[in-house]
């Protein structure tokens, strides 16, 4: 232990990681950033897939350049692992998996993401880890629930955006659209680096161990727990593409000059400033939309308008720039913002509407701190 990790919350407990690729090693990352001794097990012939150039893996190779050491060059690899250690064992020779229940008798806890059962069937599930280690701590990051019909599926992190059933929230009638990349393998990676730390405060209150599913597919849901209970009511939560409940307007408009114009409108102000600007441009706009309920209740045509519209944009840098001004959500699709345009104020702690182009925000970083108390 470094005098940098014993001052870290999870400084002295080691962890025993079966993980690969992303959602897993991301869990194990956030625990060895809290002090944890994070052993990485791999087979060398087997390697994690994220070490390899196959598929749009080359793609995350510093200057797209594999070097004279790929499989430890990966940037994608490289950010999921740094501060671990590595290991190499075969869990298939029995002199492979002697050496890892000897390992397994020092650790505190044994973290895995393969499908479910098959933890035990290499002969480390729970009851035998626990006969080597009373104490021990074992999470199995699951794709599907064990008592799952799914149980014996695999997953990554898109299907578990889908069967999660967030992708009908980012779709509409025609069908779902998939939430952004695998944003299923970040969520299920956080939700097991809770568990473990949660799982070593009772150790520290009882004394015992415990058996931890995570079902990644489940662990989705919670994001999206107001969702389920709309439907539970019986209101239908699925809404049109690029719509937000609480926009009106809000999405993607073609402009005259070829670019995707986002705009998301949240309450009055905001429609009397795109609404002047409508008019300014030659359309007649209704009065009775003044009101948020109204433009609810005549969303069809609300959208119509803004689609007309915008259809007549020539510049739509300006007209960004403008409606930014006026305090409205707007943003070309695919261009980043410009210098001194942010949503967050980093050095004051406030969050509000991006200030006007070329305004100047002083952007300061917010210091690391950690718990104190060391877990035993």
């Amino acid at each position: 232990m470094t005098g940098d990790t014993a001052a870290r919350p999870l400084a002295g407990v080691r962890i025993f990681d079966l993980t690969h690729v992303w959602s897993g090693p991301m869990s194990t990352r956030v625990l060895a950033a809290l002090g944890a001794e994070v052993l990485k097990i791999e087979n060398f012939t087997r390697p994690d897939i994220l070490r390899g150039t196959g598929a749009d893996l080359r793609l995350r190779y510093p200057d797209a350049d594999y070097g004279t050491d790929p499989l430890n060059r990966n940037a994608w690899f490289n950010t999921q692992n740094v501060g671990k250690h590595s290991v190499a064992l075969d869990l298939k020779s029995d002199e492979g998996r002697a050496a890892a229940r000897e390992l397994v008798a020092t650790c505190d806890v044994v973290v895995s993401n393969y499908r479910a059962g098959v933890l035990s069937r290499m002969g480390f599930g729970y009851r035998e880890l626990a006969d080597i280690n009373p104490a021990v701590i074992v999470v199995e990051m699951t794709a599907f629930p064990s008592t799952s019909p799914q149980a014996s599926a695999a997953g990554f992190g898109a299907q578990f955006d889908a069967a999660s059933g967030n992708t009908w929230l980012s779709g509409d009638e025609h069908g779902p659209v998939l939430t952004g990349f695998a944003i299923g393998d970040p969520v299920g990676g956080l939700f097991a680096a809770s568990a473990v730390v949660t799982a070593l405060v009772r150790r520290r209150e009882t004394g015992r161990g415990c058996h931890i599913e995570i079902p990644q597919s489940e662990a989705m849901m919670p994001l999206f727990g107001e969702a389920f209970v709309a439907e539970s009511r019986g209101t239908a939560q699925t809404s049109r593409l690029n719509g937000d409940p609480t926009g009106v307007p809000h999405g993607l408009y073609r402009t005259g000059d070829g670019q995707r114009l986002a705009v998301g409108i949240h309450d009055d102000d905001q429609w009397s400033a795109l609404a002047q600007r409508i008019r300014l441009d030659g359309f007649e706009v209704t009065a009775d939309w003044a009101v948020k309920a109204r433009r609810r209740t005549d969303i069809e045509q609300v959208e119509a308008l803004v689609t007309e519209w915008a259809a007549t944009v020539t510049d739509s840098g300006a007209v960004v720039d403008a409606l930014q001004c006026a305090g409205v959500a707007a943003r070309i699709k695919g261009r980043p913002p410009p210098p001194g345009q942010l949503l967050m104020y980093l050095a004051t702690g406030q969050v509000g509407p991006a200030p006007c182009a070329g305004k100047n925000v002083e952007v300061k970083a917010l210091p690391p701190s950690f718990h104190a108390t060391r877990w035993a």
